[in-house]
């Protein structure tokens, strides 16, 4: 073969290389030139002036623009062919459907929309953030009180308030401002007391709105936010209005952006309880006006409050579900209730309220714990704090030996063990913990104090020494009896006037169960059954209430009284404390708060209520069980027993009555479900919830019974060419419907 042969595969190379590479080159060398005219065109760093990170959205409320948009997108549908039509179709249509009914269609329907919406799963983000910009506000907000509705739905704060969240800037100096404008308005001794306490040179300063009083280096910055959070809290407790133009406090807020600053303040300390705490005792208050929807949905806020209210932390649920129910407008819970039960929306009817009532120095979280070791510490006098988890979690199993066994299989495994276990516990009784040392009046009953199913008793027992709770009514009865609704009230209050406290807050028995009946009444209690859970002092409010609500000729009053079921009381003054009458000197040293002076042994005005308690549970036929403490409860450091209640007493002197071995705080903490104190509950819980199901079943039994009749004796009539409408045919038929009614009434309920 020739050299020139050899060549040839190495010069078509080298002709096709350099012919690729040639195109390359201009290709590349016109790109540059386009892209530098570009440059002289168009300024690239335009989009960099804000620094978004996330795209934002424009509200249009122009109704054309709705029209165009489906125009657009019916002829986008037009050029979509096969596969690709159908999937965009079913992958759309059932959001958007359900959005329309969301806004337009009745109760039910919304109702069935929003559960449909939440259920959906593994959504992508900008399927999520379509969503979110098509909701309006009052889609939102029930969207956001439905379970499993995805964080995604709901917009961000305004990039603004981002934008703010980022910087170095002070909030405190803006919180303080508006305390001081707040002040001025309406004038209030706890204020000056705040701002001379935390600030420095407050008094000779004059505070505008360009100068600001220098904050102390003693606290944080965010220490500071939550000590003028809570002062905003307190003035705007104190303050408010059922009105809101009556309300100049809280509209003077509004108008100096304490919503966006709130927004701000969570932004920056993301998953801080603390923060978050605070930042909700506000929006509890401020949520009590629908007309400011607007301002919480464009601040942001809903999406905060929809992720709070997933909060394993009881308080932060508790508070969220507050603010959602009175955005909505389905209810309306005053400062100081807390919706314990159900946190969410559910299509399930609540027949029966149960309603918690602690004692002095106690609270929601506090009093109805579950019992943990704390309990046996020494109480001190200033201080109440929330215990620890003194429990270990429960160890799961790690390896499943019979994980590769057939389901059916593993089912009848289960049976077969189950009966086993059964058989093991036929021959033994499970006894109740906490069985009373003395009762008087106890109803005539078999196993009161036995577990009826055995098994399942043991089961619940150590899985609640597993997983602890902070609120054993909100984590145990829903899952023993249905149709609840759970409420907490919190009221405040000391033991000695030597601690700070606020003159506005009025002390007396008698103002606290007013503000307390009031406060229920605005959360439609009244309209189901009633059982009231209270504690110490939190008792005697409670029989305040219900003689005043006896005595008073509202109607919405005698309702509450009527449907008041029981009341069952834990460790109650009713006939007042020997720890109240102190001697002279021990007066002058500990100097007791009204609270403890209006506890005195055998006051006339304890002794005058408690008969009037027992007249009208008479009447009322309110069911009445009352437990009282036998061992002393340790205070201070220097551990002296103390019994706060004796059982003379707690003794109500109407219906059972159990002295058990507890002291004065852990009367009301069950340790476990298999305790007396919660068994009792549960008994009466479960009475009152079937009645209320029963009668309204029989109600509805009577009316198709009484139409029945009617439509037979209008047959009958018609027959006979009878006048039914004359005056002696219409008293038989109103006599018959009447004995039928009675004799029906007899044979069926009783």
């Amino acid at each position: 073969m020739s050299l020139q042969d050899r060549l040839k595969p190495l010069l078509k190379i080298l002709k096709v290389g350099s012919l690729i590479g040639g195109s390359i080159f201009i290709v590349a060398y016109h790109l540059r030139e386009i892209c530098r005219s570009i440059d002289k065109i168009v300024n690239a760093n335009v989009l960099d002036v804000e620094k978004k990170i996330i795209s934002e959205y424009i509200y249009i409320d122009d109704p054309s623009y709705n029209a165009t948009m489906s125009i657009d997108n019916d002829i986008q549908n037009t050029n979509t062919f096969g596969l690709s039509r159908v999937w965009k179709s079913l992958k759309h249509s059932v959001a958007w459907r359900l959005l329309w009914l969301c806004r337009h269609g009745n109760k039910e329907q919304r109702n069935l929309a929003l559960e449909q919406l939440a259920s959906f799963r593994n959504n992508k983000s900008w399927d999520c953030l379509k969503i979110a910009q098509a909701l309006d506000k009052s889609t939102a907000v029930l969207l956001a009180r439905t379970y499993g509705a995805d964080l995604r739905y709901f917009l961000p704060p305004p990039i603004h308030v981002r934008r703010a969240a980022l910087n170095s800037e002070l909030l405190s100096y803006k919180f303080i401002d508006m305390i001081s404008t707040v002040e001025s308005i309406n004038p209030h001794s706890c204020i000056n007391q705040f701002l001379s306490k935390h600030l420095l040179n407050i008094q000779d300063q004059v505070v505008e709105v360009d100068s600001v009083p220098p904050k102390p280096d003693s606290i944080t910055e965010k220490q500071l936010c939550i000590l003028c959070l809570d002062a905003l809290h307190h003035h705007i407790f104190l303050f408010n209005q059922k009105s809101y133009d009556n309300d100049i406090s809280t509209s003077t807020l509004i108008k100096l952006g304490i919503l966006p600053r709130l927004a701000e303040l969570m932004l920056r300390y993301r998953y801080d309880t603390e923060v978050d705490l605070a930042v909700l005792k506000i929006l509890t208050v401020l949520s009590l006006y629908t007309n400011l929807l607007v301002d919480f949905f464009q601040n942001g806020l809903i999406g905060e409050l929809a992720r709070l209210l997933k909060s394993q932390d009881i308080r932060l649920a508790s508070s969220a579900a507050v603010c959602l129910a009175n955005l909505s407008g389905e209810f309306c819970y005053r400062p100081g209730l807390f919706l314990l039960h159900p946190l969410y929306r559910t299509k399930s009817v609540q027949t029966c309220d149960t309603l918690l009532v602690h004692g002095l120095r106690g609270g929601v979280f506090v009093t109805w714990r579950q019992r943990d070791k704390k309990c046996a510490e020494p109480v001190g006098i200033i201080e109440v704090t929330v215990s620890d988890v003194d429990c270990e979690p429960c160890k799961e199993d790690i390896i499943n030996n019979n994980r590769f066994l057939d389901p059916d299989l593993q089912q009848v495994i289960a049976d077969m063990k189950v009966l086993e276990e059964e058989a093991l516990l036929s021959n033994f009784e499970v006894v109740l913990h906490d069985l009373p040392i003395v009762a008087k009046r106890e109803p005539i009953s078999t196993n009161k104090f036995t577990a009826n199913k055995k098994r399942l008793a043991v089961l619940q027992e150590e899985q609640d020494k597993c997983y602890y709770t902070h609120c054993w009514p909100k984590d145990w009865l829903p899952r023993d009896c249905n149709n609840l609704r759970i409420l907490g009230f919190n009221y405040w209050s000391k033991l000695s006037d030597w601690l700070e406290g606020c003159p506005l807050q009025n002390a007396d028995i008698e103002a606290r169960a007013d503000e307390l009946a009031s406060t229920l009444l605005h959360a439609g209690v009244g309209t189901n059954n009633v059982v009231w859970l209270a504690h110490s002092m939190g008792g005697l409010i409670v029989k305040q209430l219900l003689v005043d609500a006896a005595q008073s000729s509202d109607p919405a009053y005698e309702k509450l009284c009527q449907k008041t079921k029981a009341v069952l009381f834990y460790s109650t003054p009713h006939k007042g404390s020997a720890l109240a009458t102190m001697p002279r000197a021990a007066a002058a040293v500990l100097w007791p708060s009204q609270d403890v002076k209006q506890l005195k042994e055998n006051s006339p005005t304890l002794l005058e209520m408690h008969q009037s308690f027992i007249k009208f549970a008479d009447i009322f036929n309110w069911e009445t069980i009352s437990f009282a403490e036998t061992l002393p409860t340790l205070i201070t450091a220097f551990k002296v027993p103390v019994h706060f209640v004796d059982s003379y007493s707690a003794d109500l002197g109407r219906g059972p009555f159990y002295q058990l071995p507890l002291d004065h705080l852990s009367i009301c903490k069950p340790a476990t479900r298999q305790s007396v104190l919660y068994t009792t509950v549960l008994d009466v819980l479960q009475r009152a919830t079937n009645c209320e199901v029963e009668k309204n079943l029989s109600d509805s039994l009577l009316q198709r019974l009484l139409g029945l009749i009617r439509l037979s004796l209008k047959n009958k009539g018609e027959d006979t060419n009878l006048n039914l409408y004359d005056e002696q045919s219409t008293w038989s038929r109103h006599w018959y419907e009447q004995v039928l009614l009675d004799a029906f009434t007899d044979g069926f309920l009783y």
